[in-house]
């Protein structure tokens, strides 16, 4: 097997191998791939020759020799270069005329003729002719010749007698040709047709078709050459080719820029030919191929709006989360100044959904007293949970529903494509090495919702001045109640203090001395009116129409970002699959 260079003819014969297997529609790629190298190896080196090359192209008994004896003075060459319409004029072999000979020159399908350039038309500089056989010609060798010679030159004289210019055979030429410099020469036109409507005619569908199909060349004016077998001056006609040779060239202004960028775009033509003759080699494969890549990319493209959409849950879930984190917020915004309003506070937000139990746990009852701290517990660990689910948890979440959901179809598209291979060579074990996959764009949705969620509680949460103004009436009703024994207490023990320092007492015994119960009684008849009263500030600006107003926004400035990120592409299906990535890369050959 022949072993190849090219990153580009590598990757497309590892690509056919990798789907197709080691059948006759990969060798018949390969082959292709070695035809393309074969043709940047001489559109690159010019076979060695250090001076402009010219090929004489064309399908059989086109006049193609007869135009390079025009080109050169020498006698002895031109005797050399035999033309007509015998088989044994025709050219099989391909010939080299110039001052220097081409690089591994092989004498079994090659001729050199030695030819100083004082004796070949002046053109203003050092090139080389190559005459070459017809592409039509039936001897399959000598038309193979000429197909290998078409890349070779950047300038190529293509001839083509009056009566073909319709001929089919000048499609396939305008295909090998793109990306060279032609001069369409148009043999054996009779005298009378020179300035005929239908000739122009032809020409223009000429030059037309020639546009169409090699869109990268670059088209010389026509040259019409007449036919010297009607007019007798065979010496005539090659004058009219030099002088319209010489005429066209003068305009052409060759230099090595130009020819360096000419054989640049030669290469690019060579690599699109290719192409597509690989996607003709494996076109009736391509439709099944094709399905099972559509179909998989099909559900990638609809997953991440599926997954998205699970991300935050249920609307339930999500008002729950807001609830906590609006809590906790309006704790947080409640100075410490106000004891023990923020402290009751506090506890009802870690106690919430337990206040029940702690009014019957500040009557005596332990189950109830229990049931408080275990509800205390569990609305700790959720808040955490949701903190943790805002900020890390969509990666797992998305992660498994993407694994979950894709794999069965990368399954069977792997099924699908082995069933392309021949018999033998279809895997047993296709699914062992399971296609990875992932959604990107996770982190940053994860900012992004971050962001959403902060400004959304920041917008709803309550005002700073209304917060205040709820921690200082719940201030004032603590200490209206809670101060009446200490108030009754200090005026006693002030009283007590005035009498001993006039006189009046000498006893410790007239200090008041309360007991503790009274103060714990005290505390406890402050505190439930305090506790009520939290609760009702807690009803009041966490009530149920508000919780849901916010998530509500919450939800759908989630769905506009989760839009937004898909059709950038931020948010996407990234699949680490080395067989879909070579029947992605053969489909876009086609």
């Amino acid at each position: 097997m022949v072993t190849l260079h090219d990153p580009l003819a590598c990757r497309i014969a590892e690509a056919t191998q990798a789907v197709f297997g080691s059948g006759a529609l990969t060798l018949r790629v390969r082959q292709a791939c070695s035809q393309y190298e074969r043709d940047l190896e001489n559109i690159r080196a010019g076979r060695g020759i250090r001076a402009l090359l010219i090929a004489i192209v064309g399908a059989k008994g086109q006049g193609k020799t007869w135009i390079a004896r025009q080109l050169v003075h020498s006698p002895s060459v031109r005797q050399h270069l035999r033309s007509g319409d015998l088989q044994s004029d025709a050219t099989t072999r391909l010939a080299w005329i110039g001052p220097v000979p081409p690089d591994g020159l092989d004498a079994s399908w090659e001729t050199y003729h030695a030819c100083p350039a004082s004796e070949m038309v002046e053109l203003g500089q050092s090139y080389v002719l190559l005459d070459t056989p017809g592409v039509t010609d039936s001897d399959q060798a000598a038309a193979k010749l000429a197909h290998e010679a078409l890349s070779l030159a950047p300038v190529k004289l293509l001839a083509i007698a009056r009566d073909q210019i319709r001929a089919a055979a000048n499609i396939e030429l305008a295909r090998q040709i793109d990306g060279s410099i032609c001069l369409p020469m148009i043999t054996s036109v009779e005298p009378a047709e020179m300035q005929d409507a239908s000739l122009a005619s032809d020409l223009r569908n000429l030059r037309d078709q020639l546009t169409l199909l090699a869109p990268h060349t670059q088209l010389l004016d026509d040259l019409l050459i007449p036919d010297f077998e009607i007019t007798g001056d065979e010496a005539a006609a090659g004058d009219a080719l030099r002088a319209g040779l010489l005429d066209r060239w003068s305009s052409l202004g060759l230099n090595p820029t130009r020819l360096s960028n000419a054989s640049e775009i030669r290469q690019q033509t060579a690599a699109r030919r290719l192409k597509s003759e690989v996607a003709k080699v494996i076109s009736q494969e391509l439709p099944q191929l094709a399905e099972a890549v559509s179909q998989l990319h099909r559900e990638a493209e609809q997953l991440p709006a599926r997954v998205m959409a699970s991300l935050l849950g249920s609307q339930s879930v999500l008002e729950t989360g807001i609830r906590i984190r609006l809590r906790t917020r309006l704790v947080n915004d409640t100075s410490l100044m106000w004891f023990p309003y923020r402290t009751v506070l506090s506890v009802l937000n870690l106690t919430h959904g337990a206040w029940d139990r702690i009014v019957l746990a500040l009557t005596g009852s332990v189950p109830s007293l229990f049931g408080a701290l275990t509800s205390w517990a569990r609305n700790v660990r959720q808040g955490r949970e949701f903190s943790a689910e805002v900020n890390d948890g969509i990666r797992q979440r998305t992660q498994q529903q993407v694994q979950e959901r894709l794999q069965p179809l990368c399954d069977q598209f792997r099924r699908t494509v082995m069933k392309l291979r021949p018999r033998e060579q279809r895997s047993e074990q296709m699914t062992a090495t399971g296609s990875q996959m992932s959604l990107l764009g996770i982190e940053e949705l994860q900012t992004r919702s971050r962001e959403i969620f902060e400004q959304a509680l920041q917008r709803n949460s309550t005002a700073s001045w209304r917060v205040q103004l709820y921690a200082l009436a719940g201030m004032v009703l603590f200490w209206l109640l809670m101060a009446a024994p200490i108030v009754v207490l200090y005026r006693e023990y002030l009283a007590t203090t005035v009498s001993v320092w006039t006189g009046r007492e000498h006893s410790l015994e007239s200090f008041p001395s309360p007991h503790p119960g009274m103060f714990l009684t005290s505390l406890v008849l402050s505190l439930l009116p305090l506790m009520i009263y939290c609760m009702c500030v807690l009803t009041l600006t966490l009530n149920s129409r508000r919780i849901s107003r916010v998530a509500s926004q919450v939800a759908a400035e989630h769905e506009q970002t989760i839009n937004q990120l898909q059709e950038s592409q931020i948010i996407r299906i990234q699949f680490n699959d080395e067989l879909l990535e070579q029947a992605e890369y053969l489909l876009t050959l086609a």
